[in-house]
C-alpha cells in the first residue's frame, strides 16, 4: 500500500496491461489522454524477467526525459505478473481501491498498482477480477446519479464480468467463461473443423439454440452434428458455436436482470454480436465504447489516493 510522504505530481503515466495486451497512455491532472501507447507485448507474451525491463523502456518512450509515475491495473499485478498485488474484498469502491493502491518495490521506476477484487460467499461460490474493477470505476466517473443508486455491466472479453453497481460500489460480480472456452472450442475440439468464416444465419441459429431450454453441455455437440448431417456448411461451425456460447451467457442473465438497461463495455467488434443476443432475449442495453474508461479509472484511484 502506500505509504506517506508520497509527491502529489502533475501529469502522469497510466498503464492497462492484461494477459494479451499492454496500453500505456500519458493523462495529465484533469484525467485527459495526452498520448498513447499500445502493443501485442500483454503479461503472457514476455517472461518475468523481461517485464520489469520492457516497462521502463515503454515508460521512458511515453515519457521522454521527464520522470513520471505509473499507475497500473491488469494482469500486470496476478500472479504471473510483475508483482502480484492481494485483492481487495467486494463490495468494492474507487475510495477502496484507492486505500489498496501498491507501491511496487522498483528503484528505476516509481510505479503503483491497483488491486483486483475478489467475491466469497458462505455457499462457497468465489469470483475474482483484475482490471474490470478499474474499467467499472472509470464507467462510474460518468455515470448519473440514477446510474450510480444501481447499474448492470456487461463488459465481454476472455472471461467476460456481469458486474452490479449498488451505491457507487461494485456490490456483486460474476465471470463467464465464454471467450475463452469459445477459443478453446473452436481451435482444439472435433466441434470446428477446417476453414471458417462469419455467418449471420449461423450465429443467429446458435442464438436460437441457446434458448431451447437445455444445459449448455448437452447443446456444444450440435455444432458437429448439425455439419455431419448437412444443415449447415462446415465452415459455418464456428459461427453456430459462438452463437450458442453468446447466448447462453446472456440467456443466464436475462431472468436474474430488472429494470433498465444493462451498460455494455466492449469495443464495436463484440458489441455487434452482443446486441444481437440482448435483442433476442428482450434485454435493453446501452453500449460504450469502453477504450477510455481504463484510463479514467486509474486518473480516478490516483486522485482519491491523493497521488495527482
Amino acid at each position: 500500500m502506500l505509504g506517506s510522504g508520497v509527491e502529489v505530481v502533475k501529469d502522469f503515466l497510466a498503464c492497462d496491461w492484461g494477459t494479451s495486451s499492454f496500453r500505456l497512455m500519458r493523462l495529465d491532472q484533469q484525467g485527459n489522454i495526452l498520448s498513447v501507447k499500445e502493443t501485442k507485448n500483454g503479461i503472457k507474451a514476455l517472461k518475468c524477467q523481461d517485464i520489469e525491463r520492457y516497462l521502463i523502456g515503454e515508460c521512458r518512450e511515453v515519457a521522454g526525459s521527464e520522470t513520471l509515475p505509473v499507475v497500473m491495473c491488469g494482469m500486470v499485478g496476478s500472479s504471473i505478473g510483475w508483482y502480484e498485488v492481494p485483492y481487495v474484498d467486494c463490495p468494492a469502491s474507487e475510495a477502496t481501491l484507492a486505500a489498496e493502491l501498491w507501491r511496487v518495490p522498483c528503484e528505476s521506476l516509481e510505479a503503483y498498482c491497483v488491486s483486483g477484487v475478489k467475491l466469497q460467499t458462505s455457499t462457497g461460490i468465489a469470483d475474482v477480477m483484475r482490471g474490470e474493477e478499474t474499467q467499472v470505476v472509470g464507467w462510474l466517473t460518468q455515470a448519473s446519479v440514477q446510474e450510480r443508486a444501481h447499474s448492470v455491466l456487461c463488459l465481454p472479453g476472455t472471461h467476460s464480468k456481469w458486474v452490479t453497481i449498488t451505491d457507487g460500489c461494485i456490490s456483486d460480480f460474476s465471470t463467464a467463461f465464454t471467450g475463452e472456452l469459445y477459443s478453446l472450442l473452436k481451435d482444439h475440439s472435433v466441434l470446428v473443423q477446417g476453414e471458417q468464416h462469419d455467418s449471420a444465419e449461423a450465429f443467429s441459429a446458435g442464438l436460437q439454440a441457446s434458448g431451447g431450454g437445455a444445459a449448455l453441455i448437452h447443446q456444444l455437440f450440435n455444432a458437429r452434428s448439425r455439419t455431419v448431417l448437412g444443415l449447415q456448411e462446415p465452415a459455418d461451425s464456428a459461427a453456430y458455436l459462438s452463437g450458442l456460447l453468446l447466448g447462453s451467457e446472456v440467456g443466464a442473465m436475462a431472468s436474474t436482470l430488472g429494470s433498465g438497461p444493462v451498460h455494455l463495455v466492449c469495443g464495436d467488434y463484440l458489441a455487434g454480436p452482443y446486441r444481437q443476443a440482448f435483442e433476442h432475449y428482450g434485454v435493453d442495453c446501452t453500449h460504450y465504447s469502453g477504450g477510455t474508461f481504463s484510463a479514467k479509472g486509474l486518473w480516478s484511484v490516483a486522485r482519491a489516493a491523493n497521488l495527482i
